[in-house]
């Protein structure tokens, strides 16, 4: 029989921000991470609220992206695509290869990713957490009692820490990330919108494995690089 997470458990994993590094200059913020399950969520346990993606992903089994052949992540691509071209290096599929193994998401790099919401699921409206997870009936009971607290947590770690960028990625929750930055007003850019806050640029693009994002990685670069501080 499935053995409930604890209140301190629950907690420990809704207090999870993300892999990479507090400081790092360049954030990505997604809706949540893909996947899940009560395995899964256990061994989350054992992550800090800061992680280094690699390290983490050792621990879940999951040694693909960063060992052996190297295997390239399709949302994991399109950041290391940006933050390449970004700094004038060619994103080629070596570049994009090592760049995700070696540097995304590392606790000594320039990047974190982050997810609005912290337990991951096989979909947005899947639920099946109903035996390990009690304190949530249902999705919609879970989002609506920890989106506000994330929103919370995310807003005061933004603002001391105060990247240079935010990309977030994933059109329908565009209305979610605005609520992270109350006070900025963005103006839309072609197929992006983009804000300005006094130290930090944020980008709002649709998934960056979208059929709309085909071609579009160029065109993220060059607003962002036209825009940063």
């Amino acid at each position: 029989m499935t053995s409930p997470l604890t209140d301190k458990e629950l907690t420990h994993l809704l207090e999870f921000v993300g892999y990479g590094s507090l400081n790092a200059s360049f954030w990505f913020l997604g809706m949540e991470e893909g996947g899940g399950g009560e395995s899964n969520l256990r061994t989350r346990l054992q992550f800090d609220t800061i992680e280094d993606c690699a390290k983490a992903h050792r621990l879940l089994g999951v040694t693909k992206y960063h060992s052996g052949r190297r295997n390239i992540q399709p949302t994991w691509r399109a950041m290391c695509y940006i933050i390449l071209a970004m700094s004038g290096q060619e994103p080629t599929q070596k570049a994009i290869r090592n760049y995700q193994a070696e540097s995304l998401g590392h606790s000594d790099g320039e990047t974190l990713l982050v997810e609005l919401m912290p337990i991951p699921k096989k979909a947005i409206n899947d639920w099946g957490y109903e035996k390990i997870m009690p304190q949530f009936t249902s999705s919609k009971n879970y989002y609506d009692v920890v989106r506000p607290m994330r929103i919370t947590l995310l807003q005061k770690i933004i603002s001391s820490q105060e990247p240079r960028l935010i990309l977030c990625y994933g059109k329908k929750y565009w209305k979610d990330y605005k609520q992270l930055f109350s006070t900025t007003q963005f103006a839309t850019n072609d197929k992006f919108e983009v804000g300005h806050s006094e130290t930090t640029l944020v980008v709002l693009t649709d998934h960056l494995t979208a059929r709309s994002m085909n071609g579009k990685l160029d065109e993220v670069v060059e607003l962002i690089c036209s825009n940063l501080k």
